[in-house]
């Protein structure tokens, strides 16, 4: 007659052989080692001499139907790293557009005093970058 085993971390259940009574084997699961306990009939003794164990027998899986939940829509869940995402997005748009402003500004009146046109072409590229980083973070998913 099989001794029947349960490991103590997966609580995998095993059929073992009584020659292994007492034995010490390792979870095909898990990995962990168990101790085989003694044959069934040396444990029945046991228990018309101590009496029934405190805990009870833990109760095994059945199949259950499952009921169906109404789905609730919930808001948009925002985590830590989304939010910060967002955020340096907002700041890397509003840094676009203060460097396109100043772009403008120095293109029509940042004119030198010998009279040579500026031409703020770095300030317009960096602009068109950091909005489009900052547009990447705040719309993409």
């Amino acid at each position: 007659m099989p001794i029947h085993v349960q490991c103590d971390e997966c609580f995998q259940s095993y059929k073992v052989k009584e020659e292994r009574a007492g034995q010490t084997l390792k979870c095909k699961s898990c990995g962990s080692r168990m101790q085989v306990p003694a044959s069934d009939e040396e444990t029945e003794d046991l228990f018309e001499h101590y009496g029934e164990p405190i805990a009870p027998q833990r109760k095994t899986k059945t199949a259950v139907k499952s009921k169906k939940k109404k789905s609730r829509k919930k808001g948009p869940s925002l985590s830590m790293g989304k939010l910060v995402k967002k955020a340096f997005g907002v700041m890397s748009m509003a840094l676009g557009i203060i460097m396109l402003g100043a772009s403008i500004y120095m293109f029509f009146e940042g004119d030198s005093p010998e009279g040579k046109r500026s031409r703020p072409v770095g300030g317009l590229i960096m602009a068109s970058i950091f909005m489009g980083v900052g547009k990447k973070w705040l719309f993409d998913e």
